[in-house]
C-alpha cells in the first residue's frame, strides 16, 4: 500500500511546472508559419487564439478543483463515460502527439539546417533517436535529466523573446498590427488550428492537481498565472515575428530575427539552443507518451507486448513510440504531409479533447455556472471544428477505432469461455 503522490506544489512551483508543460518547442516555428499563412494578420490570429483558449482553460480549472487526481483528461473521461470514454480520450491524445512530436522535431531540424546545411528531416530523425536514449538508462537518471532540461525551456524562450525585442527595436520602421474587419474574419481561421497547438498542455497540467497542497485554492491560481505568462510570451514573439522580415525562414524564424543584432555567431547559438530545447521537449514527451502506451498495452487496449517492461522500464513502448514518430517523419519527407498540417492535426485532436472535458463537466457537475461553461465550450469547439473540413476524418477514424477496440475487449471473456468449452469437449 502507498501513501499516494506527495503534496509538494504551491502557487509558484505549480505555475513553473505548468509553464514547462505548456511552453514548448512549437513556439520556435509557429510564429513564422503564422506569418507565412496570415501575413499582416498573424498577430491578430494569435490574439484570437488566446481569447478562445480562456473558456477552455476554465474547463480544466473546474475539473482540477473538483477532481484533483492524476491521469488528466483520460481519468476524467473514464469517471464520466467509463472505459469507452477513457479509450477515446487516450487514443485522441496519442493521435495528437504522433503528429505534434515529429513537427516539433522538424522545427529543430530546420534550425540546425539553417546554420549547417543539409536535410532538416535528417537532423529531425537524429533528435528523435537521441530523445530515446535517456529512457533506456537504468535507475532514476532519466528523471533527473528530464527535470534539468525542463527548466531550460522557459529560460530559453524568454531569452529568444529578448533577442527579438532588441532586433525589432533596432528597426527604423515598424509594421502596424492589422485586425480584419468582421466580414473578413475568416482570414484568421487559416492558421487558427495550427496556433491552437501552442495553447495545449493545460489538459496535461490538470493531471498534476493531485500534487498541490491546497488544490482548491492554489491550483486555479497556478493555472491562471501560467496562462497569462504564456500568452504574454506568445504575443510578444508573434509581434516580433510579424515586425521583422523573416522571408525564407518561416519554419525557423529566430534565425532571421537574431541575424541583425547578433550576427552569424548569434545565429549559430540560436540554432544550438533551439536544438537543445527540441531535445528537452521530445525527451519529456516520449517519457509521458510511452508510459501511456505501456498502460494501454497492459490494460489490453493496445497489443499486450507494449505492456511489458525490461528492468522496470517500458522499453518496448519507448521503442514503439520512437518508431511511429520516425514513420510520420518519413511520410513528411515523401511529401504526404507538411509541418503546418502536422501541427494542425495535433491541435485539432486537442481541441476535441477540450470538448470531451466540457461534456464531463456537463454530466458530473451540478452548478449552473459550470454547466453553462461546459455548454459554451462544447458548442464553441464544434463551431471551430466545423472549419476543418476533411481533416475531421482523422479524429473520426480514431473514435471508430476506439469503439471497435471496446467491442473486442467486451467480447473477449465470451470468446475465451467458448474456447475453454471447446478444449474441454475436445
Amino acid at each position: 500500500m502507498t501513501d499516494g503522490l506527495a503534496k509538494s506544489l504551491g502557487v509558484v512551483r505549480g505555475t513553473a511546472l505548468m509553464l514547462n508543460i505548456v511552453i514548448g518547442a512549437g513556439l520556435l516555428t509557429l510564429p513564422g508559419l503564422a506569418v507565412e499563412q496570415a501575413a499582416g494578420y498573424a498577430f491578430a490570429a494569435w490574439l484570437a487564439c488566446a481569447v478562445c483558449a480562456v473558456p477552455l482553460l476554465g474547463v480544466f480549472i473546474v475539473l482540477g478543483k473538483r477532481y484533483p487526481e492524476a491521469g488528466g483528461i483520460s481519468a476524467y473521461a473514464r469517471r464520466a463515460f467509463g472505459p469507452l470514454g477513457e479509450r477515446i480520450a487516450s487514443l485522441l491524445f496519442l493521435g495528437a502527439v504522433i503528429f505534434g512530436l515529429p513537427a516539433i522535431a522538424l522545427t529543430g531540424g530546420h534550425y540546425v539546417a539553417a546554420v549547417f546545411g543539409g536535410s532538416p528531416r535528417f537532423y529531425a530523425a537524429g533528435l528523435i533517436l537521441c530523445a530515446m536514449i535517456p529512457h533506456l538508462v537504468p535507475g532514476t537518471a532519466a528523471a533527473r535529466v528530464m527535470a534539468w532540461l525542463a527548466s531550460l525551456v522557459l529560460g530559453a524562450v524568454v531569452a529568444f523573446l529578448g533577442v527579438g525585442i532588441v532586433s525589432a527595436a533596432a528597426r527604423p520602421m515598424h509594421l502596424p498590427i492589422v485586425f480584419p474587419s468582421f466580414s473578413h474574419i475568416g482570414i484568421l481561421t487559416s492558421p487558427f488550428m495550427m496556433l491552437f497547438f501552442a495553447f495545449t498542455g493545460w489538459e496535461v497540467g490538470a493531471g498534476i492537481a493531485e500534487e498541490f497542497r491546497n488544490p482548491t485554492r492554489d491550483y486555479p491560481i497556478a493555472m491562471g498565472l501560467s496562462f497569462v505568462i504564456a500568452s504574454i510570451l506568445y504575443l510578444g514573439i508573434a509581434y516580433v515575428a510579424q515586425d521583422i522580415d523573416i522571408s525564407g525562414s518561416y519554419v525557423s524564424p529566430f534565425v532571421a530575427i537574431a541575424q541583425p543584432s547578433l550576427g552569424k555567431l548569434g545565429v549559430t547559438m540560436v540554432a544550438g539552443v533551439a536544438a537543445v530545447i527540441i531535445f528537452a521537449n521530445l525527451s519529456g514527451a516520449v517519457w509521458g507518451v510511452s508510459r501511456m502506451v505501456y498502460g494501454l498495452g497492459r490494460d489490453g487496449v493496445l497489443p499486450s507486448v507494449l505492456g511489458e517492461t525490461t528492468g522496470g522500464r517500458p522499453v518496448t513502448a519507448v521503442v514503439a513510440t520512437i518508431g511511429v514518430l520516425l514513420l510520420v517523419l518519413l511520410l513528411s519527407g515523401l511529401g504526404f504531409i507538411g509541418i503546418g498540417k502536422m501541427f494542425s492535426l495535433a491541435g485539432q485532436n486537442f481541441l476535441i479533447l477540450y470538448g470531451i472535458a466540457a461534456l464531463v463537466i456537463l454530466k458530473l457537475c451540478k452548478s449552473v455556472f459550470e454547466k453553462s461553461l461546459s455548454v459554451f465550450v462544447f458548442v464553441g469547439s464544434l463551431v471551430i471544428l466545423s472549419w476543418q473540413g476533411k481533416s475531421l476524418l482523422y479524429p473520426i477514424f480514431i473514435i471508430i477505432l476506439s469503439l471497435f477496440l471496446t467491442l473486442i475487449q467486451r467480447n473477449r471473456p465470451a470468446i475465451l469461455s467458448s474456447e475453454r468449452k471447446t478444449d474441454a469437449c475436445g
